[in-house]
């Protein structure tokens, strides 16, 4: 090995070895504990270790042994639900088949359900800490994991009940289907089947003959039908209603619930969404610190907006769902659609844009509250103040979007108990402390207020900067808090606007999936706008081009347009997954030859003979990219 590769080699290993050394241990002076928690999260390494031992605190002095906590973490909210529905559906399939095999008419039966079986230990993590609570309502949602079965053995054609139809139905379209999903009645009893056309005697004329009011007969081969049997991940956590309510007050902030009623998944922190920005770049752009969502849009921040892609990123579409609902869907979209455009990137993470933010990556970024005040705590030099970061983080007043990041005990978990305790633990007082105390390395933590074992309370180490979840706590204590914040006052009452679905499906069509060509298109749009000589009617045109939606093709082989009115009939088109892929292809060969036109158009500073004669008449146009 030469000097010159020794010397990189070293390099190499002083650099990766620089987290390794300034990660405290968790285990170098510690016995093994008498117990161990499993937990699933999402959460920054810094929550998992102040957690981690302030619970082995509690729990020793609460209850006289000592916990370990083995954290596991997939990815992203959204790779952990795929991650756990993969999981339960094996375990539902195995579940079935000891069914099949202990007492086969079982599978038959509509009440049917296989929840009670999985018992304490048959799954190997107990929680999910952290996430929003959409999140943590697909755990709880038995749809999210859904297995098919034969019920029936092989056997003779048998007569049957059909229907009736769902409501809305279309029996044509019905009786065109390869395979239907319908209620099946048989001696008395009524499941909900998927039953291939074949095995219906005189199949379409049979369903095109049903109706909403009343079942039909037929026959079918049962032996060629399935029914759905579906199992919640998540199981309600045990606590004491009085004394939760006690804790948490009204279940409401904004236009949230801070606990699932049934307590599928209990809030113990929260979180908003907002932007977060490097005070650097903003000089050298000669910009003020940004108030708003549109501020991202600016032409100013082309290639200089870092973004996770919605559909990797639960958090991110949650915050995007919160502009949409409360922009409205014409401008909701627009804002959307200009920062998209402006982007440096996608990631899969919604970590990273607060850390290239920082780092000088990029300019400005849509981050989670905690991400976005935590990478400006990380870099604060001793002693200094928070708003002296070349890090900033804003929540746009009135757009503010405040969600509940909470816990769920996983259904089947080896220590339910346990599992409990922690929830317990995180909203005691030591655990409220944790999230915005100063942590006990600063000075001012000396005065923090002190908990039942007589020592201030706070985290050991690191500034965790979220907020509680106890409106007590901000009545109580809200002067020691590293960040001056209300969420209860600043949460929007914006209800949503029920749009969320349609985020990755558009974004990732108009925007990540042709991101090269979408920014090139928008830069045309902006260097047209900067020259004065470009006809400003063509430019018109463009930008509608821009921010318009592609058509929606049915499976009818009818176009309709995309639009709040027609959201309901496009989700239920989505529910086929073949449907749905079928149409984002077409999504995207929409949004591509659309920029290639904006770019042509640009190139001629004309419109097409087509679109000239449209571009005449009076239409409704989008603002310049400056005026956002």
């Amino acid at each position: 090995m030469n000097r010159a590769v020794a010397l990189v080699f070293l390099g190499m290993i002083a650099v990766l070895g620089v987290p390794l050394a300034m990660r405290p241990s968790a285990s170098a002076s510690r016995a093994p504990a008498d117990q161990t928690l499993v937990v699933i999260t999402p959460h920054v390494p810094q929550i998992r270790a102040e957690f981690a031992a302030a619970f082995d605190r509690w729990h020793q002095r609460k209850f006289g042994s000592s916990v370990a906590i083995d954290y596991r973490t997939p990815g992203g909210t959204s790779e952990i639900i795929r991650f756990l529905q993969s999981v339960y559906s094996a375990q539902a399939a195995r579940t079935l088949d000891e069914v099949r095999t202990q007492s086969p008419s079982l599978l038959a039966e509509p009440t049917l359900s296989i929840d009670d079986r999985f018992t304490p230990g048959s799954m190997d993590a107990d929680i999910v800490f952290g996430g929003g609570s959409f999140d943590h309502g697909r755990l709880k949602d038995p749809a999210n994991v859904a297995v098919w079965i034969k019920p029936w053995p092989t056997g003779a054609t048998t007569d049957v009940q059909l229907g009736p139809l769902p409501k809305g139905a279309d029996p044509a379209r019905l009786a065109a289907a390869a395979q239907l999903t319908l209620p099946l009645s048989l001696d008395g009893k009524t499941i909900t089947v998927r039953v291939p056309m074949a095995a219906i005697q005189d199949g379409p004329g049979v369903v095109g003959a049903l109706r909403p009011d009343a079942p039909s007969p037929a026959k079918i081969d049962l032996s060629r039908v399935e029914r759905e049997v579906q199992v919640s991940m998540s199981a309600p956590a045990g606590l004491d209603p009085a004394h939760l309510q006690k804790l948490i007050g009204e279940n409401v902030i904004g236009a949230q619930t801070i606990c699932d009623p049934d307590q599928y998944w209990i809030g113990v922190a929260f979180s908003s969404f907002g932007v977060v920005y490097n005070r650097d770049w903003l000089r050298k752009l000669n910009l003020p610190e940004p108030t708003s969502f549109d501020d991202m849009g600016r032409p100013e921040f082309v290639g200089l907006v870092a973004l996770a892609d919605p559909r990797l990123s639960g958090s991110i579409t949650t915050s995007m769902d919160a502009i949409l609902s409360a922009y409205g869907w014409e401008k909701g979209w627009r804002v959307l659609r200009s920062m998209c455009a402006n982007t440096r990137y996608y990631t899969a993470a919604s970590s990273k844009p607060p850390i290239d933010v920082s780092q000088g990556e990029a300019a400005i970024g849509l981050a989670i509250d905690f991400y976005g005040r935590g990478q400006a705590q990380s870099i604060l030099r001793p002693g200094q103040d928070a708003g002296e970061s070349r890090i900033g983080y804003v929540d746009p007043p009135g757009v503010v979007y405040i969600d509940a990041d909470p816990i769920s005990v996983l259904r089947g978990a080896p220590h339910p108990e346990l599992a409990k305790k922690f929830i317990e633990f995180c909203l005691s007082d030591e655990g409220q402390a944790l999230w915005q105390f100063h942590a006990k390395g600063d000075p001012r933590a000396a005065a923090n207020p002190k908990g039942d074992a007589g020592d201030p309370m706070g985290p050991e180490h690191y500034e965790l900067r979220r907020m509680p979840v106890r409106r007590d706590f901000y009545r109580d204590f809200a002067s020691y808090f590293v960040d001056q914040i209300d969420p209860f006052a600043a949460a929007t009452s914006n209800k949503p606007a029920g749009w969320r679905s349609a985020i990755g499906p558009i974004l990732g069509a108009c925007a990540v999936d042709t991101a090269d060509e979408q920014r090139a298109a928008w830069r045309a749009i902006i260097a047209a706008e900067n020259d004065p000589s470009f006809p400003r009617d063509v430019l018109a045109a463009m930008k509608e081009m821009f921010f318009s939606f592609p058509p929606h093709a049915t499976p009818k082989g009818e176009t309709i347009a995309f639009s709040p009115e027609t959201m309901r009939a496009i989700r239920e088109d989505w529910r086929d997954a073949r449907a749905r892929a079928a149409a984002e292809v077409s999504y995207v060969r929409y949004f591509r030859d659309t920029y290639a036109k904006i770019i042509e158009i640009s190139r001629t500073k004309a419109l097409p003979a087509s679109q000239a004669s449209q571009a005449s008449r009076p239409a409704h146009r989008p603002p310049t990219p400056s005026s956002r």
